[in-house]
């Protein structure tokens, strides 16, 4: 006789853990929505219970997968950092294959904005360090190579987080489209000097 207990699990149910394929999509989902709420309203006012909201879970099962906001954070700016990819392209490609993703508003996730963003905090903003120097700095100055290699991905990244902070994010009158393609090309000026060891920006004099 089978006992009417199986039917029923009860509460230690909700205590078990996650099967680990439906912990990796929770994952992913978490990751998804923080990207989300880092890159639209910053870090500060980013909170976890929006973001469980935002991911179809709750704030203390958030915290269970990453422990606190700052490793959340971590987590999220280093998946949302896809260098590989961008170091596919050739050198050439690059400045124009940069703007074009930081331009795309199809594409909600934003990492210079997330990084700006957090600077406000200084847990965030070491993280965002950490993070910038391992997922961007160092692959982009091996890419780039030469003994000024790092100087140059530095400034890269400089250039990237003004550009898409000032591009998609601040609350400006959208510009017309003749200045927006004067800045873009600007800017992809500025990338390919960098990218081909001009030393800075075009237009720059040298001091003296």
């Amino acid at each position: 006789m089978t006992s009417s207990r199986s039917a029923d699990p009860g509460p230690a149910a909700d205590l078990a853990p996650p099967r680990r394929r439906d912990a990796r999509a929770t994952r992913r989902r978490i990751l998804e929505a923080a990207q989300h709420a880092f890159s639209e309203t910053g870090y500060s006012h980013a909170g976890l219970r929006d973001i469980a909201a935002r991911a179809g879970t709750s704030s203390t099962l958030v915290l269970r997968y990453f422990g606190s906001k700052v490793a959340l954070f971590e987590a999220a700016l280093t998946a949302a950092m896809p260098v590989q990819d961008t170091l596919r392209w050739s050198r050439d490609e690059y400045p124009e294959r940069l703007a074009e993703a930081l331009l795309d508003t199809a594409n909600p996730v934003r990492p210079p904005l997330m990084i700006a963003l957090a600077s406000g905090d200084p847990e965030a903003a070491a993280a965002a360090a950490r993070v910038t120097e391992a997922r961007i700095i160092g692959p982009v100055a091996a890419w780039l190579g030469g003994a000024d290699a790092r100087s140059r991905a530095l400034g890269i990244a400089a250039l990237a987080t003004g550009f898409a902070t000032f591009m998609r994010q601040l609350p400006l009158t959208p510009l017309p489209p003749a200045e927006q393609a004067h800045q873009t090309a600007w800017f992809i000026g500025a990338v390919r000097a960098l990218v081909e060891g001009d030393g800075g920006p075009p237009g720059d004099a040298p001091a003296g």
